[in-house]
């Protein structure tokens, strides 16, 4: 008798087995799927805020034209410049890379106060999925924006922070030509 309940013990033991193994293969199949769902959805809502925030940069005055002639004089003269290039998406996408420059510009726009190179690039990380970047490479793209006068730079004792400026208006934009001789 001890045999047979050892015996039946051992196939229960079995069937519990291959139903846990059955059980945990379907969890992580589920698992997966649903991981890869919310990191589509994630990623949608990631483009929609770098949309919604481009568009307030925009709106704010950065007109299309202005900002693409700088980069078409650069291209002219000989090589892309490193952070052009580095800034470029490593997977072909149908929409068009903007210039981490501008990318930069619109988050601190959209920001109301000053942030650092690490806060602008966490941001991006978040919302630029396709995109390679550094805190070095955002910093450089900041103090482009600097130079372009499309942002502020603050120091602070150890700390360096960054502050979009306002864009002039378009009759600033077009007064100021006639001023100069």
């Amino acid at each position: 008798m001890a045999g047979t309940d050892t015996a039946l013990q051992s196939e229960y033991v079995q069937k519990v087995d291959a139903d846990l193994k059955h059980n945990l293969s379907e969890q992580e199949r589920l698992k997966s799927e649903s991981a890869a769902l919310e990191l589509q959805l994630e990623a949608l809502q990631k483009d929609h805020e770098l949309l919604v925030s481009v568009k307030a940069a925009l709106e704010k005055g950065a007109v299309p034209g202005q900002a693409q002639a700088p980069r078409g004089r650069q291209r002219q003269k000989g090589a892309p410049h490193k952070q052009e290039v580095a800034a470029k998406p490593k997977k072909s996408t149908p929409r068009p890379a903007v210039p981490l420059r501008e990318l930069v510009v619109a988050v601190l726009a959209e920001r109301q106060g000053p942030c650092s190179a690490a806060e602008v690039t966490k941001v991006l990380a978040n919302s630029q999925t396709d995109r390679a970047l550094s805190v070095q490479l955002v910093r450089n793209a900041l103090e482009s924006s600097v130079a372009k006068n499309q942002s502020e730079r603050i120091k602070q004792q150890n700390s360096v922070y960054y502050m979009a400026r306002p864009q002039p208006s378009r009759a600033e934009n077009s007064s100021a030509p006639e001023e100069q001789p």
